[in-house]
């Protein structure tokens, strides 16, 4: 009898110290019972930079308007309407718009064709994500540019002006010599008249043009370096203007995938005038 009721205490003591000692447990052990969880909302981003590749989070829930950038490009077609949800504006992948607000993930946009329109998108279906982390590298690069700025210098104390006493009398000047007069300057000849620009260019001048002018990445939203073919196109006229046409095809990548483009470089009287995209004819900066 003594045995059984040894027994029972050690059993009832088994479970009493479970339901005491359960909830601390994991504290004793250091552990917690909290898991973290992945979110698309943060976004890892490798930028290129003069210190090299480094990758840039963006968590889209903390995003300030100011870090928009100008321009995003749509990697799927959108509609944009009025606020009454008329003037429908269809626009393809590969458009250029405007970001205006961000919330909850959906992105809302305007564009240059028609500012009065919005639409909203999956902000994952543009490149807004790459446009802020750029943004960002190109702040922080500006701010280290002006604190390696040398600081204005210092202007030279002016020396103390001596005052002569007034018993002392002024040294008598020095008798006047008229110079000789200089010689007359000898006559420049004119300069050659400069030759002029031509107003029509070949299909060579138009495509040495075109890699000339994208070059040192004079054209931010072209890459020389993912052009696939240079060549000359058709004239064509735009506005209402006459232009020789230059047609590069390049290859990006999207969030859909490695898609081939084209973009239009404009001639007018022998002189490129802009670059625009070949499919929507926004002008590329």
């Amino acid at each position: 009898m003594k045995f059984v009721l040894y027994g029972v205490m050690v059993i009832g003591a088994f479970f009493l110290g479970k339901i005491m000692y359960g909830p601390l447990a994991p504290s004793l052990l250091g552990q917690t019972t909290a898991k973290a969880t992945d979110s698309e909302t943060v976004q890892e981003i490798k930028v290129k930079s003069p210190m090299g590749t480094i990758t840039e989070v963006v968590d889209l829930e903390d995003v300030d308007p100011k870090d928009f950038p100008e321009k995003v490009t749509l990697a799927s077609e959108l509609i944009l309407t009025d606020k009454n949800g008329l003037s429908p504006l269809k626009l393809d992948a590969g458009s250029p718009v405007t970001p205006l607000e961000l919330e909850d993930m959906v992105l809302k946009v305007t564009s240059s064709l028609a500012t009065h329109l919005t639409g909203e998108i999956s902000v994952l279906e543009t490149d807004f994500v790459e446009g802020v982390a750029h943004k960002r590298m190109d702040q922080r690069m500006a701010k280290l540019e002006a604190d390696k700025a040398p600081a204005a210098p210092t202007p030279p104390t002016p020396k103390p002006v001596v005052e002569v006493a007034a018993n002392n009398p002024a040294p008598k000047p020095a008798p006047m010599v008229e110079p000789e007069p200089a010689p007359a300057p000898a006559r420049e000849p004119e300069p050659a008249p400069e030759p002029e620009a031509p107003t029509s260019l070949s299909a060579d001048q138009i495509v040495a043009a075109m890699k000339a002018s994208l070059e040192g990445g004079k054209i931010k939203e072209l890459d020389a370096s993912k052009v696939t073919n240079w060549e000359a196109g058709e004239d064509e006229t735009f506005d209402g203007e006459e232009f020789q046409v230059g047609i590069a095809t390049y290859k990006e990548m999207t969030i859909l995938g490695e898609k081939t483009l084209q973009a239009k470089a404009l001639f007018a009287e022998g002189q490129l005038e802009k670059w625009i995209h070949a499919k929507t004819g926004m002008e590329i900066r």
